[in-house]
C-alpha cells in the first residue's frame, strides 16, 4: 500500500465559488480601500470567532440562499402532445 500523501501546508485551504460579478465587485471595493480578498476572508473568520451572534446578525440580509449539494439529477424527457393519445380527434 502506498504511503499516505502528506499535505505540505499546515493550515487547510478553503474553496468557495462566488458569482463572478459579486467577486469582481467585492475585489474592487476592497482594492479601493487598499485591502485584498484573502486578508478580508481571514478578517471575517476572526470577527466571527470574536462575536459569532453579532457578526452573523450583520450578515443576515446578505446571506446567500442554500444551494443543493451533490450532482444534479438527470433530467427526464417530458411527454410531448404528440405522445398523448387522450386528445386525439
Amino acid at each position: 500500500m502506498p504511503p499516505q500523501r502528506r499535505d505540505r501546508h499546515r493550515d487547510p485551504g478553503l474553496t468557495v465559488r462566488p458569482d463572478a460579478t459579486l467577486k469582481q465587485q467585492a475585489t474592487q471595493a476592497l482594492s479601493d480601500r487598499d485591502r485584498e480578498m484573502k486578508a478580508f476572508v481571514v478578517a471575517c473568520l476572526s470577527a466571527l470567532v470574536a462575536d459569532p451572534d453579532g457578526f452573523l446578525e450583520q450578515l443576515n440580509e446578505h446571506w446567500p440562499a442554500e444551494k443543493p449539494r451533490g450532482r444534479p439529477r438527470k433530467a427526464t424527457s417530458p411527454l410531448t402532445d404528440a405522445d398523448e393519445t387522450d386528445d386525439a380527434p
